[in-house]
């Protein structure tokens, strides 16, 4: 039995204690007419399934196990546009989130230290997870564990374990450089629950495509990119202004204003007190093509960045 089944016994046993016994009841009940008695009974009798569901909605929803579309327990289920659907409840000292993602169905969430750079994943300590699509690495031999009584596997070297199981969906928890990865990994995998508040939110849209990964360093420098792998564009909006790293410019108009075509496939262009910046796959684009795709670009109002490290 685990602690949620064992919370909620003790607890219908302590309703039970403080419950009046039913003789005077239903003494009272028999002198009522029969019409009368039906009709109690038949609410008795709802109320009953209603709590059945609902508690076996709750072990379900507790033990990741994907509740039939029929019953109560499918309420639980996060299915929002966006949604992130999952969190840890468990990560090492000090480590804020720092990047989300969302693509094709599968999404992924990314925590940090406090004080790590914006590039941290490129050589940082870092904690990943991610839905809806397996682990495609191989570092070593799986081997086969269980994520709160559900069948999973691991597998780790010195400074990098992952962690994958089936859920609603498959979940993957992936530790770099972090002390005794496995062991980490494991106990962040085993603090995994359900989150149908944390979404998505893409800073903009480009062509009727939303940006696929959002993070940064705060709520005040962050870059959000849309990255459609093999495709033509790749369109990048930051609150930092890009570093042109010395390649030569040249001037041009988008989005009714000043921009710059950087080293040819590039255009950069300010929009209030973000940039954006769109890069031709490969760099062969004409510059009207790039211009246009600038143009295209819909930044969403109101941008919500209050959860990027937040403590």
């Amino acid at each position: 039995m685990n602690d949620t089944e064992q919370r909620i016994k003790e607890a219908l046993g302590l309703l039970a204690e403080r419950t009046p016994h039913p003789g005077p009841t239903l003494n009272a009940l028999r002198r009522k007419r029969k019409k009368q008695r039906n009709v109690f009974m038949i609410a008795v009798a709802g109320v009953a399934a209603v709590a059945v569901l609902i508690f076996a909605g709750v072990v379900a929803s507790d033990r990741y196990v994907p509740p039939n579309p029929n019953d109560a327990g499918a309420a639980l289920v996060p299915g929002a546009p966006g949604a992130l659907k999952y969190q840890p409840h468990w990560l090492p000292v000090g480590f804020v989130e720092t990047y989300r993602s969302a693509h094709d169905g599968s999404t992924e969430r990314g925590w940090v230290a406090a004080d790590a750079p914006a590039d941290a994943y490129g050589g940082g300590p870092s904690v990943t997870l991610s839905s809806g699509q397996g682990f495609s690495g191989q570092l070593s031999e799986w081997k086969d564990v269980t994520v709160r009584g559900l069948k999973a596997r691991v597998q780790a070297t010195d400074t990098l374990a992952v962690v994958e199981w089936k859920a609603q969906e498959t979940l993957v928890v992936r530790v770099d450089r972090v002390g005794h990865p496995e062991a980490t990994a494991l106990r962040v995998a085993d603090s995994v629950r359900a989150d149908s508040d944390a979404v998505f939110a893409a800073p903009f849209k480009v062509q009727g495509k939303s940006a696929t990964t959002f993070g940064g360093t705060g709520p005040d420098d962050w870059n959000a990119q849309y990255s459609p792998g093999r495709g033509p564009f790749e369109v990048t909006l930051s609150k930092r202004r890009p570093d042109f790293g010395g390649a030569p410019s040249t001037p041009v108009t988008v989005r009714g204003k000043q921009g710059v075509v950087v080293g040819g496939g590039t255009v950069i262009v300010q929009e209030g007190d973000l940039w954006i910046t769109v890069t031709s796959n490969p760099a062969d684009k004409p510059d009207d093509e790039i211009v246009a795709v600038a143009n295209d670009v819909e930044i969403a109002p109101n941008l919500d960045t209050s959860w990027i490290r937040k403590e």
